[in-house]
């Protein structure tokens, strides 16, 4: 048997060779040219690692584009690609302590020392999931940014990587050529919100971070891109003229004190078996970090020794990554229950035997939505391998079909509301499925929940027990109702008393004047959270303002778009939101109005912002969406204006194909002049009429 537990590589066929390099040629396209990996990681290494001995034990098969040799994927056509000055390796993995003193043993022996040589000293890093690039300078400007590809060329992603405002652009009293190496990932917040609001929109969802940030990346548009909030962490140099560090700890500290974010993780460590044991440390502490990390990278620590020492094939002699341990487990479907949120969503949720993940014990797991069960067979009584996604969120991988009970059957999706058993919708194009009774007992509670949390109108003395006593005594329907309750239906609950139920009233009362935005996220539409409230808020002033808003209007909102502009228009013109709003009206609800620094100058008129200009795009954003104007992402028929600077790529082409007017900066400025000037001279003539 060999090191993977597989038969013995000579008792292998030239024909089952082929058949593992074509699906392992398949597995890294998936992985690397189409963010969309089919497998887990740990399936893939085992893979990869046949293949490898393999070829080890017959040579006369190894060829040059052997996928079990690839550093990384072939290079995207739909972005410039860029040769590396030095090439971009990939790192051999070890999966346990005897098999990292085996690359010890190989070092020692690259290095013409004793194989039981322990004197070496290391620098252990995190082995981040995200994606490599290579930030490339010539005498302290930044010229490119590129992804790793497949070793050798990679994509230019210059304008994508610089939306990251950690990146520093210029760098003071450096010549010559300079190569920074690091990794661009998404947190694991940021990719739960991502999923959060994907999952409200009906969008598909991320399935990990890595993909988020691959996918982030290969954005043509850069301000899509931005709104994935995408991090970095350098830790490597290619090119380094005038750089002296002598050691990888010195280039570390050389990048913290050039301004490039660094990982807080990293240590100096020595001999082999402290590196063990640092790996033991950030298995134990995995769940912990900010992003997702799938093992450790040990490197031999001096410069001159990495020089020695050389490289193979695919990867340098002197790192290694040692791969944490997958905890996945097996566990049973036991039953899938279905939740009715604020919305009308009907959200499914597996309950599952419980079991040990991670140090936390997992019983339950989202399933998303229908399609999700559908896709993948789920069956009441299925044994199904679970993770911790993100080392937070119970995810399901896939089916154990070889357990599958005889009696399984598929699992039908509710037809009617599981709470008040209305017939179920689901539109067109919409993964979610929702419940429209606006009257359903748990949207209700759910609403009144989410009116007062606390990102919403925050009235803490309002917690889920006493909107469950006020809902089954018939005292409240809507959050509207919790402004006529009276000290006495208060004290008389259960748990009530004089003291808290005038503790309720007075903080209701004070919600009552708190500002604007809190009032618009409290009232649950769809696709309206803080963020969107407050752009709301900022963007009419006033709810009247709000209320009279058309789709469109709505729509030039920075950040809002059309399908949620006609939510939230639908929303707000729903009757019984508009009862609702009349009744906190009639109970004194008076929420602070926001100023609105809106101007009209660029009222109804379309932008798209591409290239390189003398100042941040976002700096023309804010001042275009300030005078009225809305910037979208890509251009088509409905686009106004292009603004255009250097290297403005394939939206110039859109804009002369459809006929666009592109502006350059000083074109820009005087489209602001003449708007300008035609706001004011309308505003003297509608003074002088009124005179």
């Amino acid at each position: 048997m060999s090191q993977t537990g597989q038969p013995d590589p000579t008792a292998t066929t030239k024909a089952q060779y082929d058949a593992l390099r074509a699906e392992l040629a398949a597995h890294n396209r998936a992985y690397h040219e189409l963010d969309a990996p089919t497998i887990p990681d740990n399936e893939y290494d085992a893979l990869a690692r046949r293949a490898r001995e393999l070829e080890a034990a017959h040579p006369e098969w190894v060829s040059e584009d052997s996928p079990a040799q690839a550093v990384g994927g072939a290079p995207s056509t739909a972005f410039a690609p860029m040769t590396h000055p030095t090439p971009m390796t990939s790192l051999d993995n070890v999966f346990d302590d005897a098999e990292l003193r085996d690359w010890q043993e190989k070092l020692a022996r690259a290095l013409n020392l004793p194989p039981d040589y322990d004197d070496f000293t290391f620098t252990g890093e995190l082995k981040i999931d995200g994606l490599s690039v290579n930030l490339y300078y010539v005498d302290g400007e930044l010229q490119w940014a590129a992804t790793r590809g497949n070793g050798r060329v990679g994509e230019v992603v210059t304008a994508q990587v610089l939306t990251i405002p950690t990146i520093p652009k210029k760098l003071e009293g450096l010549k010559g050529e300079l190569e920074v190496r690091g990794e661009v990932y998404l947190s694991r917040v940021d990719f739960a919100a991502f999923n959060t609001q994907a999952e409200e929109l009906g969008t598909p969802l991320l399935k990990n971070p890595r993909n988020g940030a691959a996918g982030a990346l290969r954005q043509k548009d850069p301000e899509m891109t931005r709104t994935r909030n995408l991090k970095v962490i350098l830790y490597a140099l290619g090119k380094r003229d005038g750089v002296s560090a002598q050691s990888q700890w010195e280039v570390l500290e050389w990048l913290r004190a050039q301004g490039f974010p660094t990982s807080p993780y990293s240590e100096r460590l020595h001999g082999i078996g402290a590196a063990a044991d640092y790996h033991a440390r950030m298995t134990q502490g995995r769940a912990n970090f900010e992003f997702d990390a799938d093992g450790t990278v040990l490197k031999l620590d001096p410069l001159r020794l990495q020089e020695e020492a050389g490289f193979t094939s695919r990867a340098p002699r002197w790192a290694i990554a040692y791969k944490f341990p997958v905890e996945e487990v097996e566990t049973v479907l036991e039953s899938i229950s279905v939740n009715v949120g604020r919305t009308g969503k009907l959200a499914p949720l597996a309950h599952l035997s419980p079991r040990l993940i991670e140090g936390s014990t997992v019983a339950k797991a989202t399933l998303h939505n229908e399609d999700f069960i559908k896709d993948m067979d789920l069956r009441l009584g299925d044994t199904v391998l679970v993770r911790k996604s993100g080392g937070v969120i119970p995810q399901i991988m896939r089916v154990v079909l070889e357990k599958r009970p005889e009696w399984a059957v598929p699992y039908e999706f509710p037809k009617t509301c599981p709470e008040c058993g209305h017939d179920v919708v689901r539109a067109e194009g919409d993964a979610n499925t929702y419940c429209p009774n606006p009257a359903c007992p748990s949207q209700s509670f759910e609403r009144i929940r989410y009116f007062v949390s606390r990102s919403a109108m925050d009235v803490r003395g309002i917690g889920e027990k006493l909107i469950e006593q006020l809902i089954a005594a018939g005292l409240v329907k809507d959050a509207a109702d919790l402004y006529s309750l009276s000290a006495e239906q208060l004290a008389d609950l259960e748990r009530g008393g004089d003291k808290k139920a005038q503790n309720i009233l007075a903080q209701l009362e004070e919600s009552k004047t708190k500002p604007l935005w809190r009032l618009v996220n409290a009232l649950g539409m769809n696709h309206v959270g803080e963020r969107n409230a407050q752009a709301l808020a900022r963007s009419f002033g006033s709810l009247d303002a709000l209320l009279a808003a058309t789709p469109e209007q709505i729509e030039a909102v920075g950040g809002m778009g059309g399908v949620i502009a006609q939510s939230v228009s639908a929303a707000l013109g729903d009757q019984s939101m508009q009862d609702m709003l009349s009744r906190l009206g009639a109970a004194g609800f008076a929420p602070q109005e926001e100023k609105v620094t809106r101007s009209a100058e660029l009222a109804g008129l379309n932008f798209v912002i591409t290239g390189t200009l003398s100042r941040p795009r976002d700096d023309f954003k804010n001042r275009i969406e300030a005078a009225g104007g809305r910037v979208t992402g890509s251009v088509t028929k409905k686009t106004n204006y292009l603004l255009a600077g250097e290297e403005a790529g394939s939206k110039l082409d859109k804009a002369n194909e459809l006929g666009v007017q592109v502006l350059d900066e000083a074109g820009f400025e005087a489209l602001m002049q003449e708007k300008r000037s035609a706001v004011s001279h309308q505003q003297s003539a509608e003074t002088e009429q009124e005179a």
